[in-house]
């Protein structure tokens, strides 16, 4: 069954709500995703892109979030519940991070909520539509677990799970295509870093020889 908003309450201002939750000594990721898990599986992607959300990101992050956010999408394509490694829960976020992922997100999530709407359905109804989207969100929540040390790597595949993840709960197509649109430029930059790097290795080799 596909997820749906609550009824009067915006994304922003239930992500707005999670702060109240978080005690003074932080918690581990397990107890972060049982707090947002209880809104839904593509609710618990779309507060985990919040550290990418914006260029400057918490150091370390991408692994453990990338990889939470993998093994959610895996079992959206599964259809069923899959248990994180312990050394993925254990990770501990202090309270102060948590917040400073909850207001990087509450801004951008304020603006893209002006335009949501119920849209080009055929590429956001039916299991397989959805099974498609998760494979994308996927993908990206992979290319996020990467530590290179480049610009944007993060930011990126962020911004294309957090279109997938938000048009495939409001069953918005635009949104949708607009992770799409992201996922090739995404794609598009991982590969022109990868060529890039090759070829500084190669002259770099070529110059020591």
């Amino acid at each position: 069954m596909k997820e749906q908003i609550q009824c009067g309450k915006t994304f922003s201002s239930r992500i707005s709500k999670i702060p109240a939750e978080i005690p003074e000594e932080g918690l581990t990721l397990k107890e972060f995703l049982d707090i947002i898990g209880e809104e839904g599986q593509l609710f618990s992607c779309i507060v985990l892109t919040g550290p990418f959300l914006l260029p400057v990101s918490i150091p370390g992050s991408s692994i453990p979030f990338g990889l939470a956010i993998f093994l959610i999408s895996l079992s959206i394509m599964l259809n069923s519940h899959l248990l994180l490694p312990g050394r993925i829960t254990r990770y501990k976020i202090s309270k102060k991070n948590i917040e400073k992922i909850l207001n990087g997100i509450i801004p951008i999530m304020k603006r893209i909520e002006k335009y949501i709407n119920p849209r080009c359905l055929v590429l956001s109804s039916g299991p397989k539509i959805d099974k498609l989207n998760a494979i994308g969100i996927a993908f990206c929540s992979l290319l996020l677990t990467l530590p290179l040390p480049v610009p944007l790597t993060d930011f990126l595949p962020a911004y294309s799970i957090l279109f997938l993840a938000l048009g495939s709960l409001e069953c918005d197509g635009y949104l949708i295509l607009t992770g799409y649109g992201f996922l090739v430029i995404t794609s598009s930059y991982f590969i022109l870093t990868g060529l890039l790097g090759i070829e500084v290795i190669l002259s770099v080799f070529s110059f020591l020889t």
